[in-house]
């Protein structure tokens, strides 16, 4: 009798597991949710608070992103350039809402790319788990599986990837990304290694991705002006 029941929970777990490898592997093939992104980071993502608590992102509160976080899903452009002072929502709209967008709707690869290592770290612990945490639509595509998560690097069940990064040759090398995000670009170095600016390197990463490929730079304006006549082209 003790062996039956041990034999039925043994099924009952396999064909759990195997009902969930079935709904990952299906994820891979579902076509994006055609929704403008602003309108799907209003809906699936929640802003962290203190003490535990989180509420909705609210456009109403920084009308200004809206317009550019709604052209990063645009295949008539292939990068996206946000100039705005300091502590205006920019990071929160732009970088973790593209974030939640690409993990909800249209589940792709992703680098971001902060000034410095110690602020990969920070924005990865102390914005983006918290806000995977509470935002129940991202926290369930996040994989299971402890190896895939780790603070640069998170991995999720559709096989999509999202890396945290910082300025070097090495994270700007070798592997393609549909959609590299620069945030604090101000702070970046103007050559990376030796090898070039960043928004050139990471625009690299996307080509594969011919018109879907996407570049985002948000930055505060915290540079001279060196060259008073130049003009969008």
């Amino acid at each position: 009798m003790m062996t039956v029941t041990k034999s039925k929970r043994k099924n009952r777990s396999s064909l759990a597991s195997a009902v969930v490898a079935g709904c990952d592997i299906s994820s891979m093939f579902r076509p994006p949710r055609r929704m403008k992104i602003s309108d799907a980071v209003r809906k699936y993502m929640r802003v962290p608070r203190d003490a535990g608590n989180s509420v909705v992102w609210e456009s109403t509160l920084t009308p200004y992103v809206v317009e550019a976080m709604n052209c990063l899903s645009s295949r008539s452009y292939d990068a996206v350039v946000f100039v705005a002072p300091a502590r205006t929502g920019k990071t929160l709209g732009l970088i973790d809402g593209w974030i939640s967008y690409n993990i909800v709707c249209d589940p792709s690869d992703m680098l971001v790319v902060q000034m410095t290592q110690d602020k990969a770290q920070e924005h990865s612990k102390r914005r983006l788990a918290k806000m995977f945490r509470h935002s129940p639509a991202i926290a369930r595509r996040l994989s299971p599986h402890r190896n895939d998560n780790n603070v640069h690097d998170k991995t999720f069940r559709d096989g999509s990837f999202l890396k945290i990064g910082w300025p070097s040759i090495n994270v700007f090398s070798s592997s393609d990304f549909k959609c590299v995000a620069l945030t604090d670009y101000d702070r970046f170095p103007e050559d990376v290694d030796g090898e070039g600016d960043a928004f050139s390197l990471a625009s690299k990463r996307t080509t594969t991705f011919m018109s879907l490929g996407m570049t985002l730079v948000e930055s505060s304006p915290g540079r001279e002006i060196t060259d008073t006549k130049w003009k969008p082209s």
